[in-house]
């Protein structure tokens, strides 16, 4: 029989390498996909609260339509498109009829303001509509759309007013 001599070695295996590289990428890759996913969560929260402010503004404009025609003496839905979609524009507090689609509203970065006549395209379209629901209230609808990434929302308001005169 021969004498084997044991080798003292001090490295490491091929397998203690790879469950050691595995350990460590699977520890590094969970917290940069959290941080991926609430990057992506805090980019939709932010494109939903501007649309619901965009969606909110354009009931606004048809509200203060009303209010204006009221107290001038126009029919109160005088100036307001029923039954056909159409876009509110806040600088002129006006509207117009859309057709085909509506166009995207514009983003002027001195003012701070989304509208239709100044400024680069945003990703937001605004489309309006208005129903008539009795001779005292209509039905304001308004949906935003936008593109994020690959990812086509939206998002929908609704909201009735009244003749108050």
């Amino acid at each position: 029989m021969k004498n084997v001599q044991k080798r003292n070695s001090s490295g490491f295996t091929l397998i203690e390498t790879l469950v050691a590289i595995t350990i460590l990428v699977v520890s590094v890759s969970a917290p940069l996909t959290l941080a991926a996913k609430g990057l992506s969560s805090a980019y939709f929260a932010r494109d939903q609260i501007t649309a619901f402010y965009l969606a909110q503004e354009a009931v606004e404009i048809i509200r203060n339509m009303r209010d204006e025609n009221i107290l001038s003496g126009r029919g109160w839905t005088s100036g307001i498109p029923i039954g056909t979609p159409f876009i509110a524009e806040a600088l002129t507090n006006s509207t117009e009829v859309c057709t085909g689609t509506c166009e995207y509203l514009k983003y002027n970065d001195e003012t701070g303001f989304y509208n239709y006549t100044s400024g680069d395209a945003s990703r937001y379209r605004r489309t309006v509509e208005v129903e008539t629901v009795d001779s005292k209230e209509i039905s304001i609808s308004v949906t935003i759309d936008w593109q994020s990434g690959i990812f086509s929302r939206s998002f929908s308001i609704k909201e009735n007013i009244l003749n108050w005169q």
